[in-house]
C-alpha cells in the first residue's frame, strides 16, 4: 500500500514538473514572438513609460498559456 502511493506522489510530481517545464518553454517562446511582432521596446514601454495596456496583454498572454497548458 505504501509503495503504490509513494510511486502515485512521484509520478504526479514528475508530471508537474514536466508541465511546469513545457510551460517555461512555451512562455519564452510566446514571449520572443511577441517582442519581434511588436514594433515597441515592451520592456522600455511598461518599466518607463509606464504603458498599463501594453503590460496587461503580456499578463493575459502569460495567463492563457498557462491555463492551455494547465488543461492538457
Amino acid at each position: 500500500m505504501l509503495t503504490t502511493l509513494t510511486k502515485t506522489y512521484l509520478i504526479n510530481f514528475a508530471y508537474v514538473l514536466l508541465r511546469a517545464l513545457v510551460y517555461a518553454i512555451a512562455a519564452f517562446v510566446a514571449w520572443r514572438i511577441f517582442d519581434k511582432l511588436e514594433k515597441l521596446d515592451i520592456r522600455t514601454e511598461i518599466a518607463e513609460h509606464h504603458n498599463l495596456g501594453l503590460a496587461i496583454i503580456i499578463a493575459a498572454l502569460f495567463l492563457g498559456l498557462a491555463y492551455v497548458i494547465g488543461q492538457i
